[in-house]
């Protein structure tokens, strides 16, 4: 598993710099990297009805990694000395087809995303300049002026990826989109990206961190036509997450261009992993600075004591994994959640309605009924049925005064209501919300009656995962 020592690199040779480059821009394709690239492939080739898909995971997560291997399937050159965009990008001709475009929204000069701006490095980006800045200045008042906006430029824009044959856009860095002007709603943005998917066709991708996670299912037509794809890290609780990770790292220290004791670093692999906290970009890159200055000092072997001095220090790995942390949690989908839908939708609780099979619908009652039996059953108006549905859940008629749940002694202690201000809890029971009675250490909810009609509960609430408890915004 070792590798061979290699020819010594004087310190800023040529032959130095180019190692060093070769592992910069080596890319392997690792297990999590391969699945989000097989899903997101999949929604390139077929949208089914979405208009923009949301990628979003951890900073550091390779999701740069992933853009450049769709970049690159698309036939997209790389150039870094573009103007206007870091790392940009451009094609092979002036005015051949553009199957993928990609754009980074970067940070906005002043506090608000210029969809103006964004036009205007679009175009640039597909070689295209047929606009004239005084277009900017005049986009007058009320809606445009408000979302900074230029109805002239939007339609150059959209004449020019319908030209080009645009089929994908790709907004990298897309949480940028959310620095809003006062009075601007994020549906505004997504509703922006729909009414341009309509018109052009092609499907914009947003890329970014947990910071999009607010995007999320703003209104049922936001819900319907959009994609979510979590790019998640490798989980050190999870036995097959810890191989891939090891493999990973294998293969990363195999391309290390200098001798490497290859064996005794990948046995502290858990070292590796708690600097990274499991994002194999954060990973590369903590590799390549320990490579850099393994080449700057003129070492022929990438030792460990050099790997710990370029690590990352232990604050900012406990910064970046509380905000993992905090956004896996948000998107943890329990059974909690599950049976609040399940009462949204007046269905039973309690039971596996998946594994229960659907029995099917008696012939007789396939045959056309007989028309005398509509005319004479025709009900008077105002006149009741002699009975009446249940509406919501049919609850137990012996226990009709109180839900089983009331009075029940939950998993959480005083001091974590205290410590988040969040009082009230969903009953995983009837799906009704009331606030907590503490007792003490003990937090117990309260005595309630079962809730006989489903409705969404407003504001934040510790739901049930199993035999924990968490709090949904």
């Amino acid at each position: 598993m070792e590798m061979q020592p290699t020819p010594f690199f004087r310190p800023g040779s040529p032959e130095a710099t180019a190692a060093l480059q070769r592992f910069k821009t080596y890319a392997m394709s690792h297990t999590l990297l391969a699945e989000v690239d097989k899903q997101l492939s999949r929604a390139i080739h077929e949208p089914a009805g979405f208009a923009f898909v949301l990628l979003y995971g951890p900073s550091g997560v390779g999701k740069t990694t992933l853009i450049r291997q769709l970049e690159h399937r698309a036939g997209v050159v790389r150039e870094p000395t573009f103007p206007g965009l870091v790392g940009g990008s451009r094609h092979p001709h002036p005015f051949a087809p553009v199957p993928l475009l990609l754009l980074e929204t970067r940070p906005p000069d002043g506090a608000t995303f210029n969809r103006a701006e964004y036009y205007e490095v679009a175009l640039k980006q597909l070689g295209e300049y047929p606009y004239d800045p005084s277009w900017e200045q005049k986009k007058g008042r009320g809606k445009d002026a408000k979302f900074n906006d230029s109805a002239k430029l939007r339609q150059i824009y959209e004449a020019a990826l319908q030209r080009r044959g645009v089929r994908t856009i790709i907004l990298d860095e897309a949480q940028h989109l959310l620095k809003l002007a006062s009075g601007v709603k994020m549906i505004d943005q997504l509703d922006w990206l729909k009414s341009m998917t309509n018109t052009t066709g092609a499907l914009h991708i947003l890329t970014g961190t947990y910071e999009l996670l607010p995007l999320r299912n703003l209104n049922g037509q936001a819900a319907r036509r959009g994609l979510e794809i979590h790019f998640p890290r490798y989980q050190f609780q999870h036995e097959p997450d810890q191989l891939a990770f090891q493999r990973t790292l294998l293969t990363l220290l195999q391309q290390i261009p200098l001798k490497v004791e290859i064996k005794p670093l990948v046995d502290q692999w858990s070292y590796f992993y708690e600097r990274c906290i499991g994002c194999i970009g954060v990973l590369k890159d903590w590799l390549v600075r320990a490579l850099a200055a393994s080449l700057a000092a003129g070492q022929s072997e990438l030792l460990l004591g050099r790997i710990q001095e370029c690590a990352l220090p232990i604050a900012q790995c406990e910064s970046m994994a509380l905000e993992a942390a905090a956004g896996e949690q948000e998107l943890h989908y329990t059974a909690s959640r599950q049976q609040h839908l399940w009462a949204l939708l007046g269905m039973k609780m309690g039971e596996d309605m998946t594994r229960k099979p659907v029995q099917p619908i008696p012939e007789e009652h396939m045959q056309p009924q007989p028309e005398e039996a509509t005319t004479n059953q025709r009900s008077r108006v105002g006149e009741q049925w002699p009975v009446r549905l249940e509406v919501g859940e049919p609850q137990d008629k012996g226990n009709a005064e109180h839900c089983p749940f009331s009075g029940t002694v939950v998993e959480l202690q005083s001091v974590q209501i205290r410590a988040t201000n969040v009082e009230r809890l969903q009953c995983p029971t009837c799906g009704a919300a009331r606030k907590a009675t503490v007792r003490g250490d003990e937090v117990i909810y309260s005595p309630h009656t079962p809730l006989r009609i489903a409705r969404a509960n407003k504001g934040p609430l510790w739901i049930r995962q199993g035999t924990t408890w968490a709090i949904q915004r």
